[in-house]
């Protein structure tokens, strides 16, 4: 039986085990509050960039792309996004698994194996990819951590270049949408072609009260809300 001193000893311990961790989730919490700001505020610039280049591409019936065209599938890459590591639910499995399903759909038009090439973003999803025997290119694990502009430029203009080429006929991206931070919904896309649909564009103004509702709850959460700033979003509203 131990001992009056030793059990002080380990609750003391125990104690200052609780510290760190309390610190450590305090750092955590404050990380994942930071990156969800940012990605909240990122979502709807990214979308009024979708709307203004399918809406030009709409309203000027001449314009040229080859960004629309229609080809036989003959060829497919998937960019697949993944962690580095586990500990996260069904966040890989379900990643993995819908990566599985568009495969298998491919098998079921006829394609094989080497006509598919995976460009897997995040270690699991490489190895999944490896160990299933598909053909799969550098896996990006730095990317999946700590993404970066020019990495990320990088993959796009290859795979860009590559349809452009005829190297793949169909590009598809396989990932998770953020919603909130308990909830991600996973997105299959199609990225090497646009879907231009006049019905399916939500309107300019619609994208920008989006923002402006974001910008402004985010400026009241942190103090700087002004009458001056009310008064200019609701002057632009109403443009």
């Amino acid at each position: 039986m131990a001992s009056l001193k030793e059990i002080k000893t380990r609750i003391a311990s125990v104690q200052s085990t609780r510290k760190i961790t309390s610190a450590m989730k305090m750092v955590a919490s404050s990380k994942l509050h930071h990156a969800q700001n940012a990605i909240e505020s990122m979502l709807p610039y990214a979308a009024m960039l979708e709307h203004i280049l399918k809406a030009f591409l709409v309203s000027t019936p001449d314009t040229d792309t080859p960004f629309d065209e229609q080809r036989p599938v003959k060829r497919v890459a998937l960019l697949v996004f993944s962690s580095n590591s586990s500990l996260c639910g069904g966040f890989n499995a379900n990643v993995i698994k819908l990566m599985q399903h568009t495969i298998d759909e491919y098998h079921a038009q006829g394609l094989t194996d080497k006509d598919i090439v995976i460009y897997p973003v995040g270690r699991k999803v490489y190895e999944a990819a490896n160990k299933r025997g598909y053909t799969c290119v550098y896996p990006y694990p730095l990317l999946a951590d700590k993404p970066n502009f020019e990495e990320c430029r990088s993959i796009a203009m290859e795979l860009s270049q590559k349809w452009l080429k005829g190297e793949f006929d169909k590009v598809e991206i396989i990932y998770h949408h953020f919603k909130s931070a308990g909830s991600q919904i996973l997105q299959r896309k199609n990225f090497s072609q646009l879907t231009l649909r006049k019905k399916s564009m939500p309107t300019l103004r619609a994208i920008f009260h989006q923002i402006s509702q974001r910008r402004l709850h985010r400026n009241i959460s942190r103090g700087k809300d002004s009458l001056e700033h009310r008064s200019l979003i609701m002057r632009l509203l109403f443009l």
